[in-house]
C-alpha cells in the first residue's frame, strides 16, 4: 500500500488501508458552556468562523457554525428545534452535535478542546473509508437487493458512484483524483456510512463494525478460456463478457445475476476485514478522547 500522510489513525490489511474520514459526535451541554465556547470563537477564532447562521426549522439546530482551517472545516450545532427551550433556566441542557473529518482535523487545537471540555459523548455516525489500490474500471459492482445506484463520469476512470441512503449508505470513487495524489498507480476509495441511535462512547470498546455493511465488490479479472467458451454456459458467459464491459449486474435476471456472481466469487470478490474496520474505529474514538485532561469516561 502507498505510503501517503492522508491519514489520522489507519489500519493496513490485505493491500487495502482503513481508516475513518467523517464522524459525528452528539453530546448535552447548557446554554451557559455555549456562551462559553461563543466566546472562545469570537476572541480567538474569528478569523476561522467561515459562516454562521440561526435556524428556526423544526429539523435543524438553532445556532450553528461552520469552523474553517487551512486545509479542512467542521461544523457543530447547538439546541435542536424539537427541545423545549427556556433559557431562564442554567440547570437544563441541549442538543451538541459536532461533526469533522478525522483524517484532516487530527489533533486541532478548538476541536481537541471541545471534546476534552464536555463530556458524556455519543457517537451518532461514521464514515469508514477503505482505500483499494486497484483502478476502479477493474472493479465490478453489484448492488443486487438495493434500489438503485447513482453513477457519474466524469471521463475514463474518474467515476463516482454512490447506492443506499442513511444507514449503510456506500460511495466509492477515484480517491487519486479526488485528492489530487501525487503517487504512482491507482486508488480507489469506498465509503461506508453507519449511523447510530446515540451510541455511548463511555461503551465504546464493545463496538463492533456489521459485516452486512460492506458492499459486494468483485475485480474485474475473470480470464476467459477456450474450455469456458466450449464447454460452459454459452449465455452465462456472454452474460458476463457484458458485466466486464460495464453491463450493470443488478440488471440481469435473478438466474444469471448468480450464475455470473458464482464466477467472480471465487479469487474475484473483495474481501474487506471486519476486525480491521472495528480496530480502525475505536482507534481514532481512543484517539480524541483517551487524553489528558478529557471528561470522556471509557469503561
Amino acid at each position: 500500500m502507498y505510503d501517503i500522510d492522508i491519514y489520522n489513525k489507519k489500519i493496513n490489511f490485505d493491500n487495502m488501508t482503513y481508516s475513518v474520514d467523517m464522524i459525528r459526535l452528539k453530546t448535552y451541554i447548557s446554554y451557559s458552556k455555549y456562551t462559553e465556547l461563543e466566546f472562545l470563537l469570537n476572541s480567538v477564532y474569528k478569523k476561522n468562523i467561515n459562516k454562521y447562521w440561526v435556524s428556526d426549522k423544526i429539523m435543524c439546530f438553532h445556532y450553528n457554525y461552520n469552523i474553517s482551517f487551512e486545509d479542512f472545516s467542521f461544523y457543530f450545532g447547538f439546541m435542536h428545534n424539537n427541545e423545549n427551550i427556556n433559557y431562564n433556566r442554567d440547570d437544563l441542557e441541549y442538543n451538541f452535535t459536532i461533526e469533522f473529518n478525522p483524517n484532516k482535523a487530527r489533533d486541532n487545537k478548538l476541536i481537541l478542546h471541545i471534546l476534552n471540555t464536555f463530556g458524556n459523548w455519543f457517537l451518532r455516525s461514521v464514515d469508514l473509508a477503505i482505500d483499494i489500490p486497484i483502478n476502479i474500471l477493474d472493479i465490478i459492482v453489484d448492488i443486487s437487493g438495493r434500489r438503485k445506484m447513482q453513477t457519474i463520469s466524469y471521463g475514463e476512470d474518474n467515476l463516482y458512484y454512490a447506492f443506499g441512503k442513511g444507514d449503510g449508505r456506500v460511495k466509492i470513487y477515484n480517491k487519486k483524483i479526488e485528492s489530487d495524489l501525487n503517487i504512482v498507480g491507482y486508488l480507489t476509495r469506498v465509503e461506508v456510512t453507519k449511523e447510530f441511535d446515540d451510541y455511548p462512547i463511555t461503551k465504546i470498546k464493545l463496538f463492533r463494525f456489521n459485516q452486512d455493511f460492506f458492499p459486494n465488490l468483485y475485480l474485474n479479472q475473470y480470464l476467459f478460456s477456450f474450455s469456458d467458451i466450449t464447454t460452459k454456459d454459452k449465455t452465462t458467459m456472454a452474460l458476463l463478457y457484458a458485466v466486464q464491459s460495464g453491463y450493470p449486474i443488478k440488471d440481469l435476471t435473478r438466474r444469471y445475476r448468480e450464475k455470473v456472481i458464482n464466477l467472480l466469487e471465487g479469487g474475484s470478490k473483495i474481501k474487506f476485514s471486519l476486525k480491521s474496520a472495528t480496530d480502525v474505529i475505536l482507534q481514532t474514538i481512543y484517539f480524541y478522547f483517551v487524553r489528558r485532561g478529557s471528561k470522556q469516561v471509557i469503561y
